[in-house]
């Protein structure tokens, strides 16, 4: 009677593929992201003499770099846990954006109301709930694009170095990665599996395993 039962058919296993596997984007936006970073650490323009100003002495302008690194992680997320990771990210670096704006204001207003609506912008864009491809490829877009007007503005001066012309590079590849990506969200969407029917197959599976050994065992 075991053998009767023992060619019972295999269900099926549920389906996990990764969370947005193919992704073109992925080598334009994470370079563009990792080579903004880098700037941070190297000369902008020239200080008073000979000396150099570096964007890490000076904290306000500091979110674009900031930007970069989480857009090197965030173009590499294949699972949606670490979509959900890189949307958390966005969040808090586009309310520091805001505050630092706010200080900023404090001491220059023409720059500073700038900066604190780019936050605002930036807040909009990200949301405040929900976790998808499409929120930071938005965020990118618009990082990309306030910083390509930002770094032009500053690599028209002679005071510029090799840390502002790179920034702006890095901001045009940040700009345009994030176009494709939005552009691939709305072709190929993210592959996502519902919980429930996960949980059911699960429990379907669980189900058969457990009556296929009892009938062997009689």
């Amino acid at each position: 009677m075991g053998d009767q039962f023992a060619a019972a058919p295999a269900v099926e296993p549920p389906d996990v593929r990764p969370y947005a596997m193919h992704r073109r984007h992925r080598p334009l936006t994470g370079t563009a992201g990792i080579l903004l970073f880098v700037c941070m650490f190297l000369p902008a323009l020239e200080g008073c003499g000979t000396t150099t100003v570096l964007p890490l002495e000076l904290p306000p302008f500091l979110p674009p770099y900031l930007y970069g690194l989480a857009f090197a992680s965030a173009a590499h997320a294949r699972t949606q846990r670490s979509v959900i990771a890189s949307v958390v990210i966005m969040r808090l670096l586009a309310t520091l954006v805001t505050c630092a704006g706010f200080v900023v204001f404090l001491v220059a207003p023409a720059v500073g109301i700038v900066e604190l609506a780019v936050g605002f912008v930036l807040l909009v864009a990200v949301g405040g709930r929900g976790y998808s491809e499409r929120r930071l490829a938005l965020t990118a877009m618009i990082i990309g694009a306030v910083c390509t007007f930002w770094f032009g503005l500053w690599a028209t001066t002679a005071e510029a170095l090799i840390g502002v012309y790179l920034s702006l590079a890095s901001s045009v590849g940040l700009l345009l990665g994030g176009s494709l990506w939005w552009n691939e969200t709305a072709r190929y969407p993210a592959h996502r599996i519902p919980a429930a029917s996960v949980m059911y197959h699960r429990a379907y599976e669980g189900f058969v395993g457990r009556a296929v050994r009892a009938v062997r065992r009689v």
